[in-house]
């Protein structure tokens, strides 16, 4: 029996703030942390972590004479004949006063996941998938869940799959691009790779209908987003007396060999999207509809071979201010979301620039 303690004091590691226990090989990195070591002797040590001092300090709320006397009535119970013996106990039971065991709701992100607490109900997201505990009963696991890139959300059919913040990223290209007299489209073309569109937002959503395994949802989101025009050559975009040029960097009456030369075009938007969900299918979600933003400025960002140095030249370059189109996206299981964008107007001015409309596509990670 002696044995058997001395093997479970080893094992036992006390996390105050979440009450996991973590294995013998995590002492060296637990104990360069925040944490308390108490040595029994050669071989026996006992570390209580915390994520930061305050955290440490709570554990003056705990009884822990109490949770050894249990610790050894569960040895004396147990005819388990092994050097290794793993005991998992809710630190809560052992609070000092009984007041402090209606512990606050919170929400806590770390090194070592999500973390909510509601009520009874606690959702954990971390490396092993997510785990929702309505008290000591576990509701749900991750089989539950749909993970879409780095969002993680419970179905439910009384809102939309899009429904809160949302983070995308992709790529910008030419949908249109239209001939146009004393343009060479040579002079404007985009590097593929180079062109990334980014956009952050937040859906709103509104149910039409639901049934056992589809509903019908109403989307209005409002974002911030960024076209990023990256040229495949050393021109730049140039304003005009009464329209945009494209020419290469000069200096000296030399041709500059340019590492980076974009062109920036940052928006405010609003969409308006009707979604339909599915419950129990590959596809999550399909959804379309309208957008419309609003320029907030523009410039271009130019950067030098052989230089660390970047030059902006902030002007509207007669790009159009409104801006409107159309917009498509699909929800894939376990996948991060699609999503397209075409604008039905032209990029700049008519007759001040080349006759082009903007085509967006990515990923969806939030």
């Amino acid at each position: 029996m002696k044995n058997k303690i001395v093997a479970s004091l080893t094992m036992l590691f006390l996390f105050i703030s979440s009450g996991v226990f973590a294995r013998s090989n995590e002492w060296k990195d637990i104990s360069e942390k925040d944490s308390i070591i108490v040595t029994f002797g050669n071989k026996t040590r006992l570390i209580i972590y915390g994520e930061n001092r305050r955290e440490l300090e709570k554990i003056m709320k705990y009884d822990l004479n109490a949770l050894l006397k249990d610790l050894k009535v569960r040895l004396d119970s147990t005819d388990a004949d092994t050097t290794f013996l793993r005991e998992e106990f809710n630190g809560v039971n052992y609070l000092k006063d009984p007041a402090d065991k209606e512990e606050k709701d919170y929400v806590r992100i770390g090194l070592r996941g999500i973390h909510v607490k509601d009520g009874d109900t606690r959702v954990t997201i971390d490396g092993k998938g997510v785990e929702v505990r309505d008290g000591d009963q576990e509701v749900s696991t991750e089989s539950a869940y749909r993970r879409t890139g780095k969002r993680f959300y419970r179905p439910s059919w009384g809102t939309s799959p899009r429904k809160g913040f949302n983070v995308a990223v992709g790529l910008n290209t030419y949908g249109t691009n239209e001939s146009t007299p004393g343009y060479n489209k040579v002079s404007y073309e985009l590097k593929p790779f180079g062109s990334r569109f980014i956009s952050l937002g937040y859906v709103a959503s509104a149910t039409l209908a639901k049934g056992k395994h589809a509903g019908f949802h109403l989307d209005f989101g409002a974002d911030f987003s960024w076209y990023n025009l990256m040229f495949d050559s050393n021109n730049t975009a140039v304003k005009g007396i009464d329209r945009v040029e494209f020419l290469p960097v000069m200096e000296e009456g030399k041709e500059i060999e340019m590492k980076k030369s974009k062109l920036v075009v940052p928006y405010v938007s609003l969409s308006i999207m009707p979604t339909v969900s599915f419950s129990r299918s590959f596809i999550s979600y399909l959804s379309a509809g309208v957008y419309g933003g609003y320029r907030l400025g523009s410039y271009t960002k130019l950067r030098r071979v052989g230089s660390k140095d970047v030059d902006h030249v902030r002007k509207n370059f007669y790009i159009e201010d409104l801006k409107y189109g159309l917009a498509a996206e699909i929800g894939i299981r376990k996948f991060p979301d699609l999503f397209v964008n075409y604008d039905l107007n032209y990029l700049y001015e008519q007759n001040r620039g080349p006759a082009i409309r903007m085509l967006s596509f990515g990923v969806r990670l939030f």
